[in-house]
């Protein structure tokens, strides 16, 4: 857990910039502190410049550095957490390791808050890092 506040940190990085936000707020709204940005050099930067103990990742697989930023963070943090923001056609031999994935919402598909809080729920409980209690799900949402 972050050393500061005491509550988990989740380091947010795809280059879709509305998505970042969502997910911010949807992560915050289940009692976790969002950190967005919208490259891994960003994410990088914001890592370092906060000095945050960042106890999860989401990110976007395809970003150009995804693999180094993973790395990067993970020598400075090596219980982190990788989930993987994947598009439903991306294929799962081109991603980096991971400890689950979760898939983006397409198109003009409904978007459920309560049922994103239950998925995160339950995906960062697979991943033991003591979310609020709540309903989850597997770790692939």
């Amino acid at each position: 857990m972050t050393a500061h506040s005491g509550v988990p940190t989740v380091l947010i990085v795809d280059h879709d910039v509305g998505l970042v936000c969502w997910l911010g707020e949807v992560f915050t709204e289940i009692g976790l502190q969002a950190i967005p940005a919208v490259n891994c050099r960003q994410a990088l930067a914001f890592s370092d410049q906060l000095a945050a103990d960042v106890d999860v990742v989401a990110v976007n697989p395809g970003l150009p550095g995804v693999s180094r930023m993973i790395q990067t963070l993970k020598s400075a943090q090596p219980n982190l957490k990788v989930i993987l923001i994947q598009d439903h056609d991306d294929e799962p031999n081109r991603a980096p390791p991971a400890d689950a994935t979760i898939e983006r919402p397409s198109g003009w598909q409904t978007i459920s808050r309560t049922l994103w809080h239950q998925k995160l729920r339950g995906v960062l409980r697979l991943l033991n890092t003591n979310p609020p209690p709540g309903e989850g799900t597997p770790a692939r949402i």
